[in-house]
Protein backbone atom coordinates (compact mmCIF):
# COMPACT_ATOMS: atom_id res chain seq x y z
CA UNK A 1 0.00 0.00 0.00
CA UNK A 2 3.08 2.11 0.91
CA UNK A 3 4.35 1.74 -2.92
CA UNK A 4 0.80 2.95 -4.16
CA UNK A 5 0.88 6.33 -2.13
CA UNK A 6 1.15 8.80 -5.28
CA UNK A 7 -1.68 6.66 -6.90
CA UNK A 8 -3.73 7.47 -4.06
CA UNK A 9 -2.75 10.87 -3.45
CA UNK A 10 -3.19 11.65 -7.12
CA UNK A 11 -6.59 10.44 -7.17
CA UNK A 12 -7.24 12.20 -4.18
CA UNK A 13 -6.37 15.71 -5.96
CA UNK A 14 -8.22 14.82 -8.96
CA UNK A 15 -11.38 14.06 -7.50
CA UNK A 16 -11.02 17.01 -4.87
CA UNK A 17 -11.84 19.03 -8.03
CA UNK A 18 -15.10 17.90 -8.30
CA UNK A 19 -15.68 18.46 -4.78
CA UNK A 20 -15.62 22.48 -5.99
CA UNK A 21 -17.53 21.82 -8.72
CA UNK A 22 -20.55 20.81 -5.90
CA UNK A 23 -19.72 23.28 -3.96
CA UNK A 24 -20.17 25.87 -6.43
CA UNK A 25 -23.70 24.00 -7.65
CA UNK A 26 -24.53 24.39 -4.11
CA UNK A 27 -23.78 28.79 -4.53
CA UNK A 28 -27.14 29.64 -2.63
CA UNK A 29 -26.95 27.64 0.37
CA UNK A 30 -24.41 28.31 3.08
CA UNK A 31 -21.12 26.41 2.96
CA UNK A 32 -19.67 23.87 5.33
CA UNK A 33 -16.75 24.49 6.53
CA UNK A 34 -15.67 27.30 4.51
CA UNK A 35 -16.47 25.60 1.35
CA UNK A 36 -13.84 22.84 1.57
CA UNK A 37 -15.68 20.25 2.66
CA UNK A 38 -16.86 18.75 -0.63
CA UNK A 39 -13.29 18.99 -1.74
CA UNK A 40 -12.38 17.20 1.15
CA UNK A 41 -15.09 14.36 0.83
CA UNK A 42 -14.83 13.88 -2.97
CA UNK A 43 -10.82 13.45 -2.67
CA UNK A 44 -11.54 11.13 0.40
CA UNK A 45 -14.42 9.03 -1.64
CA UNK A 46 -12.52 8.35 -4.82
CA UNK A 47 -8.84 7.33 -2.68
CA UNK A 48 -10.98 4.74 -0.26
CA UNK A 49 -12.74 3.79 -3.67
CA UNK A 50 -9.63 3.11 -5.39
CA UNK A 51 -7.69 1.81 -2.42
CA UNK A 52 -10.87 -0.88 -2.17
CA UNK A 53 -10.66 -1.87 -6.13
CA UNK A 54 -7.30 -2.46 -5.81
CA UNK A 55 -6.68 -4.75 -2.54
CA UNK A 56 -9.71 -5.15 -1.03
CA UNK A 57 -8.73 -3.53 1.76
CA UNK A 58 -11.42 -4.04 4.36
CA UNK A 59 -10.39 -0.59 6.01
CA UNK A 60 -10.58 1.24 3.26
CA UNK A 61 -14.43 -0.34 2.13
CA UNK A 62 -15.44 0.70 5.78
CA UNK A 63 -14.06 4.24 5.23
CA UNK A 64 -16.26 4.19 1.98
CA UNK A 65 -19.90 3.39 3.62
CA UNK A 66 -18.71 5.52 6.32
CA UNK A 67 -18.28 8.38 3.85
CA UNK A 68 -21.39 7.56 1.43
CA UNK A 69 -23.60 8.33 4.53
CA UNK A 70 -21.42 11.54 5.68
CA UNK A 71 -21.73 12.52 2.07
CA UNK A 72 -25.75 12.04 2.18
CA UNK A 73 -25.94 13.76 5.63
CA UNK A 74 -24.36 16.86 4.34
CA UNK A 75 -25.98 17.32 1.28
CA UNK A 76 -29.75 17.52 2.75
CA UNK A 77 -28.13 19.77 6.00
CA UNK A 78 -26.69 22.29 3.13
CA UNK A 79 -29.87 22.36 1.36
CA UNK A 80 -32.20 22.89 4.51
CA UNK A 81 -29.79 25.49 5.36
CA UNK A 82 -30.37 29.16 4.56
CA UNK A 83 -30.64 29.87 0.87
CA UNK A 84 -28.90 32.67 0.30
CA UNK A 85 -30.23 35.61 -2.72
CA UNK A 86 -28.56 35.34 -5.63
CA UNK A 87 -29.57 36.94 -9.39
CA UNK A 88 -30.73 34.14 -11.59
CA UNK A 89 -29.07 35.09 -14.40
CA UNK A 90 -25.98 34.90 -11.75
CA UNK A 91 -26.74 31.62 -10.59
CA UNK A 92 -27.35 30.14 -13.99
CA UNK A 93 -24.35 31.23 -15.49
CA UNK A 94 -22.19 29.59 -12.49
CA UNK A 95 -24.11 26.33 -13.07
CA UNK A 96 -23.47 26.05 -17.09
CA UNK A 97 -19.79 27.38 -16.59
CA UNK A 98 -19.60 24.51 -13.49
CA UNK A 99 -21.17 21.65 -15.27
CA UNK A 100 -18.69 22.93 -18.45
CA UNK A 101 -16.04 22.34 -16.44
CA UNK A 102 -16.71 18.96 -14.74
CA UNK A 103 -18.02 17.42 -17.80
CA UNK A 104 -14.71 18.52 -20.02
CA UNK A 105 -12.31 17.73 -17.52
CA UNK A 106 -13.74 14.30 -16.80
CA UNK A 107 -13.89 13.29 -20.86
CA UNK A 108 -10.15 15.21 -21.23
CA UNK A 109 -9.09 12.68 -17.97
CA UNK A 110 -10.83 9.76 -19.28
CA UNK A 111 -8.93 10.54 -23.09
CA UNK A 112 -5.29 10.80 -21.27
CA UNK A 113 -6.35 7.51 -18.71
CA UNK A 114 -6.65 5.57 -22.90
CA UNK A 115 -3.66 7.19 -23.73
CA UNK A 116 -1.58 5.95 -20.60
CA UNK A 117 -3.31 2.38 -20.38
CA UNK A 118 -2.79 2.24 -24.11
CA UNK A 119 -0.03 3.92 -25.87
CA UNK A 120 1.84 4.33 -22.37
CA UNK A 121 1.84 1.08 -22.10
CA UNK A 122 3.07 -0.13 -24.93
CA UNK A 123 6.46 2.63 -24.51
CA UNK A 124 7.05 1.13 -20.85
CA UNK A 125 6.96 -2.66 -22.95
CA UNK A 126 9.73 -1.32 -25.74
CA UNK A 127 11.97 0.37 -22.66
CA UNK A 128 11.53 -2.74 -21.16
CA UNK A 129 12.75 -4.80 -23.66
CA UNK A 130 15.47 -2.71 -25.59
CA UNK A 131 16.43 -2.58 -21.27
CA UNK A 132 16.53 -6.47 -21.35
CA UNK A 133 17.82 -6.79 -25.22
CA UNK A 134 20.67 -4.76 -23.64
CA UNK A 135 21.56 -6.34 -20.46
CA UNK A 136 21.48 -9.67 -23.39
CA UNK A 137 23.64 -8.07 -25.22
CA UNK A 138 26.16 -6.94 -22.85
CA UNK A 139 26.27 -11.00 -21.25
CA UNK A 140 26.35 -13.04 -24.52
CA UNK A 141 28.96 -10.44 -26.47
CA UNK A 142 31.14 -9.10 -23.60
CA UNK A 143 34.82 -8.25 -25.28
CA UNK A 144 36.93 -10.59 -25.84
CA UNK A 145 40.42 -10.62 -24.69
CA UNK A 146 42.23 -14.08 -24.04
CA UNK A 147 46.03 -14.82 -24.12
CA UNK A 148 47.66 -17.90 -23.84
CA UNK A 149 51.30 -19.38 -24.12
CA UNK A 150 50.11 -20.04 -27.83
CA UNK A 151 47.59 -17.42 -28.90
CA UNK A 152 46.67 -13.83 -28.06
CA UNK A 153 42.90 -12.90 -29.06
CA UNK A 154 40.82 -9.67 -28.91
CA UNK A 155 37.67 -8.76 -30.28
CA UNK A 156 34.58 -6.68 -29.82
CA UNK A 157 31.23 -6.29 -31.35
CA UNK A 158 29.40 -2.74 -31.89
CA UNK A 159 25.83 -3.60 -32.40
CA UNK A 160 23.38 -0.98 -34.57
CA UNK A 161 20.52 -1.32 -32.08
CA UNK A 162 20.25 -2.06 -28.29
CA UNK A 163 19.96 -5.30 -29.19
CA UNK A 164 22.40 -6.80 -32.30
CA UNK A 165 22.41 -10.35 -33.82
CA UNK A 166 26.29 -10.91 -33.98
CA UNK A 167 28.76 -13.18 -31.55
CA UNK A 168 32.07 -13.64 -30.70
CA UNK A 169 33.52 -16.32 -28.79
CA UNK A 170 36.95 -17.73 -27.81
CA UNK A 171 37.14 -20.98 -25.81
CA UNK A 172 40.21 -23.00 -24.49
CA UNK A 173 39.32 -26.83 -24.04
CA UNK A 174 41.94 -29.34 -23.66
CA UNK A 175 44.73 -27.91 -25.48
CA UNK A 176 42.38 -26.99 -28.48
CA UNK A 177 41.55 -22.99 -29.36
CA UNK A 178 38.14 -22.39 -31.10
CA UNK A 179 37.44 -19.38 -32.15
CA UNK A 180 34.02 -18.01 -34.03
CA UNK A 181 32.30 -15.07 -35.26
CA UNK A 182 28.59 -15.01 -35.94
CA UNK A 183 26.19 -12.73 -37.83
CA UNK A 184 22.16 -13.79 -36.65
CA UNK A 185 19.93 -11.99 -38.59
CA UNK A 186 17.19 -9.69 -37.42
CA UNK A 187 17.63 -7.29 -34.20
CA UNK A 188 16.26 -7.49 -30.61
CA UNK A 189 15.16 -9.77 -28.26
CA UNK A 190 14.82 -12.42 -30.99
CA UNK A 191 17.95 -12.68 -32.45
CA UNK A 192 18.95 -12.38 -28.41
CA UNK A 193 17.59 -15.22 -27.91
CA UNK A 194 18.55 -17.14 -31.19
CA UNK A 195 22.44 -15.72 -29.82
CA UNK A 196 21.91 -17.45 -27.12
CA UNK A 197 21.06 -20.98 -28.35
CA UNK A 198 23.64 -20.75 -30.95
CA UNK A 199 26.54 -19.92 -28.29
CA UNK A 200 24.88 -22.58 -26.03
CA UNK A 201 24.80 -24.89 -28.77
CA UNK A 202 28.80 -24.19 -29.94
CA UNK A 203 30.03 -24.81 -26.73
CA UNK A 204 28.40 -27.58 -25.47
CA UNK A 205 29.07 -29.57 -29.17
CA UNK A 206 32.73 -28.78 -27.99
CA UNK A 207 32.65 -30.26 -24.53
CA UNK A 208 32.34 -34.00 -27.02
CA UNK A 209 35.23 -32.69 -29.12
CA UNK A 210 33.77 -32.14 -32.59
CA UNK A 211 35.60 -31.33 -35.34
CA UNK A 212 34.26 -28.06 -37.10
CA UNK A 213 32.18 -29.47 -39.47
CA UNK A 214 30.34 -31.45 -37.06
CA UNK A 215 29.90 -28.37 -34.83
CA UNK A 216 28.62 -26.29 -37.54
CA UNK A 217 25.99 -29.42 -38.54
CA UNK A 218 24.97 -30.03 -35.23
CA UNK A 219 24.12 -25.82 -34.54
CA UNK A 220 22.01 -26.67 -37.73
CA UNK A 221 20.16 -29.28 -36.42
CA UNK A 222 19.20 -27.57 -33.54
CA UNK A 223 18.67 -24.15 -34.75
CA UNK A 224 15.22 -24.38 -36.66
CA UNK A 225 12.96 -25.97 -33.97
CA UNK A 226 14.03 -22.69 -31.44
CA UNK A 227 13.87 -20.04 -34.16
CA UNK A 228 11.33 -17.48 -35.91
CA UNK A 229 10.65 -18.50 -39.58
CA UNK A 230 13.40 -16.91 -41.75
CA UNK A 231 16.07 -16.24 -39.01
CA UNK A 232 19.45 -17.62 -39.85
CA UNK A 233 22.93 -17.43 -38.87
CA UNK A 234 25.91 -17.16 -40.82
CA UNK A 235 29.39 -18.29 -38.82
CA UNK A 236 33.14 -18.28 -39.70
CA UNK A 237 35.20 -20.17 -37.09
CA UNK A 238 38.61 -21.29 -36.42
CA UNK A 239 40.49 -24.33 -34.60
CA UNK A 240 43.42 -24.90 -33.74
CA UNK A 241 44.68 -28.29 -31.71
CA UNK A 242 48.50 -27.82 -31.47
CA UNK A 243 49.36 -29.38 -34.71
CA UNK A 244 50.87 -26.28 -37.04
CA UNK A 245 47.39 -26.49 -38.90
CA UNK A 246 44.49 -24.16 -38.40
CA UNK A 247 41.07 -26.28 -39.49
CA UNK A 248 38.51 -23.25 -40.42
CA UNK A 249 34.77 -23.82 -41.58
CA UNK A 250 32.54 -21.19 -42.94
CA UNK A 251 28.66 -21.05 -43.29
CA UNK A 252 27.50 -18.43 -45.56
CA UNK A 253 30.21 -15.52 -44.14
CA UNK A 254 32.38 -13.75 -45.35
CA UNK A 255 35.84 -14.41 -45.78
CA UNK A 256 38.66 -15.19 -42.84
CA UNK A 257 41.96 -13.30 -43.79
CA UNK A 258 45.03 -14.87 -42.60
CA UNK A 259 48.24 -12.39 -42.66
CA UNK A 260 51.29 -14.85 -42.82
CA UNK A 261 54.13 -13.69 -41.56
CA UNK A 262 56.64 -15.49 -43.72
CA UNK A 263 55.39 -14.43 -46.85
CA UNK A 264 53.85 -11.11 -45.93
CA UNK A 265 50.83 -11.64 -47.78
CA UNK A 266 47.21 -11.87 -47.11
CA UNK A 267 44.95 -14.90 -47.65
CA UNK A 268 41.50 -15.11 -47.52
CA UNK A 269 39.75 -18.15 -46.20
CA UNK A 270 35.93 -18.82 -47.30
CA UNK A 271 34.19 -21.36 -48.26
CA UNK A 272 30.47 -21.78 -50.47
CA UNK A 273 28.04 -23.33 -47.69
CA UNK A 274 24.71 -22.55 -46.43
CA UNK A 275 23.85 -20.35 -43.40
CA UNK A 276 22.96 -22.38 -40.28
CA UNK A 277 19.35 -22.87 -40.00
CA UNK A 278 18.27 -22.11 -43.42
CA UNK A 279 17.89 -24.95 -44.54
CA UNK A 280 17.52 -28.08 -42.17
CA UNK A 281 19.94 -31.01 -42.73
CA UNK A 282 22.31 -29.49 -44.17
CA UNK A 283 26.35 -31.38 -44.75
CA UNK A 284 29.07 -29.11 -43.65
CA UNK A 285 33.13 -29.15 -44.15
CA UNK A 286 36.17 -27.92 -42.64
CA UNK A 287 39.39 -27.08 -44.28
CA UNK A 288 42.86 -27.40 -42.58
CA UNK A 289 45.90 -24.62 -43.57
CA UNK A 290 49.45 -24.44 -42.28
CA UNK A 291 50.44 -21.23 -39.95
CA UNK A 292 53.29 -20.52 -38.46
CA UNK A 293 54.65 -18.25 -35.65
CA UNK A 294 53.86 -13.90 -36.21
CA UNK A 295 50.58 -15.03 -38.33
CA UNK A 296 47.83 -13.09 -37.74
CA UNK A 297 43.75 -14.12 -38.41
CA UNK A 298 41.09 -11.37 -38.77
CA UNK A 299 37.75 -12.67 -38.00
CA UNK A 300 34.66 -10.36 -38.90
CA UNK A 301 30.93 -9.75 -39.80
CA UNK A 302 29.62 -8.31 -43.16
CA UNK A 303 28.93 -4.81 -40.84
CA UNK A 304 32.81 -3.85 -41.34
CA UNK A 305 33.64 -4.63 -44.76
CA UNK A 306 29.86 -3.63 -46.40
CA UNK A 307 29.78 0.35 -44.85
CA UNK A 308 29.32 2.31 -47.73
CA UNK A 309 30.40 5.91 -48.09
CA UNK A 310 28.72 8.85 -49.92
CA UNK A 311 29.46 7.26 -53.63
CA UNK A 312 27.66 3.84 -52.55
CA UNK A 313 31.22 2.04 -52.35
CA UNK A 314 31.74 -0.18 -49.71
CA UNK A 315 34.47 -0.17 -47.38
CA UNK A 316 35.60 -3.95 -49.07
CA UNK A 317 38.33 -6.93 -48.15
CA UNK A 318 41.06 -5.14 -50.03
CA UNK A 319 41.21 -2.16 -47.65
CA UNK A 320 41.00 -4.56 -44.13
CA UNK A 321 44.09 -6.26 -46.10
CA UNK A 322 45.40 -3.55 -46.31
CA UNK A 323 45.36 -2.22 -42.50
CA UNK A 324 46.22 -5.76 -41.52
CA UNK A 325 49.87 -5.63 -43.38
CA UNK A 326 50.51 -2.34 -42.36
CA UNK A 327 49.78 -2.75 -38.55
CA UNK A 328 50.55 -6.45 -38.20
CA UNK A 329 52.68 -5.69 -35.43
CA UNK A 330 50.66 -3.61 -33.62
CA UNK A 331 49.04 -4.32 -29.58
CA UNK A 332 46.04 -6.10 -31.15
CA UNK A 333 43.53 -3.25 -29.34
CA UNK A 334 45.05 -0.97 -31.14
CA UNK A 335 44.53 -3.04 -34.46
CA UNK A 336 41.03 -2.98 -33.71
CA UNK A 337 40.87 0.67 -33.23
CA UNK A 338 42.69 1.64 -36.14
CA UNK A 339 40.39 -0.97 -38.23
CA UNK A 340 37.24 0.52 -36.76
CA UNK A 341 38.00 4.02 -36.88
CA UNK A 342 38.94 3.66 -40.95
CA UNK A 343 35.45 1.96 -40.84
CA UNK A 344 34.13 4.81 -39.02
CA UNK A 345 35.36 7.38 -41.02
CA UNK A 346 35.09 5.74 -44.34
CA UNK A 347 30.96 5.90 -43.54
CA UNK A 348 27.86 5.09 -41.42
CA UNK A 349 26.98 2.52 -39.36
CA UNK A 350 23.86 0.65 -40.63
CA UNK A 351 24.69 -3.02 -39.23
CA UNK A 352 26.35 -4.60 -36.39
CA UNK A 353 30.27 -4.51 -36.83
CA UNK A 354 32.27 -7.33 -35.00
CA UNK A 355 35.85 -7.67 -35.39
CA UNK A 356 38.40 -10.48 -33.82
CA UNK A 357 41.98 -10.56 -33.65
CA UNK A 358 43.84 -13.81 -33.34
CA UNK A 359 47.58 -13.40 -33.43
CA UNK A 360 50.08 -16.95 -32.97
CA UNK A 361 52.66 -15.97 -30.65
CA UNK A 362 56.28 -16.49 -30.94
Amino acid sequence: MKRLGNLFAGTFFTAAGIGFVVDLLLLNHAPWIHGLFWPAFAGAFAASVSAARIKSFPIALSLWVVLVALGILAYHSELASVSIHIPDKVYWRVVFDVVGIWLLTGLGFRLLLSFITKQGLESIRMETELSLAHAIQSTLVPTISFENKSFEAFGRSIPSSEMGGDIIDVVESEGCLLAYVADVSGHGLPAGQLMGMLKTAMRLSLQFHQRPSVLLEAADQVLPAVKEPGMYATLALLRFDGSGEAEFASAGHVPILHHRHQSRDVKQLSMEQFPLGLIPGGKYESQRIPYCPGDLFLLFTDGVSEVENDSDEEFGLNRLEQLMMKHVTQPLPRIWDTIQEEVRKYGEQADDQTILLIRVRH
